[in-house]
């Protein structure tokens, strides 16, 4: 999988789909377990959606239960949220990629306006590349 840099993003070029995500290239993006996306179907509108493991939201919770917020722990909750169930870029984006072709995504996330743009895909081969083993 492809992953170019544009400013504070990280983006991933689909066939159906670009994703971005503000993240470190440095960081290890197999591990991450919590990661907010605005995804741009081609030819559609882009939408927000948060990814998360159910062991981000244990770690979450536990952590709440601790600081007392959320109620002690109580409950959690967040908009546009889909679980997925290993972490890591590859298995988020295998997820965006069937919200896109399961025609889901306009009923799991919420459509953004005026944010992000995709004028074509070859805008993204003037960004700064690198690939993510």
């Amino acid at each position: 999988m492809e992953i170019t840099q544009e400013g504070p993003f990280l983006v991933v070029g689909q066939e159906r789909f670009v994703a971005r995500f503000p993240a470190d290239p440095a960081d290890d993006l197999e591990q991450i377990e919590n990661q907010d996306f605005y995804v741009t179907v081609t030819g559609g509108p882009t939408y927000y959606v948060t990814l998360m493991t159910l062991g981000a939201i244990d770690a979450l919770i536990r952590r709440w239960e601790e600081t007392g917020e959320a109620a002690g722990g109580r409950y959690f909750y967040t908009t546009d949220l889909v679980i997925t169930p290993k972490p890591g870029i590859t298995a988020m984006i295998e997820a965006i990629n069937g919200l896109v072709q399961d025609e889901e995504i306009g009923h799991a996330c919420r459509t953004i306006v005026g944010v992000i743009k995709q004028d074509s895909m070859a805008d993204l081969s003037e960004s700064e590349s690198f690939s993510q083993s």
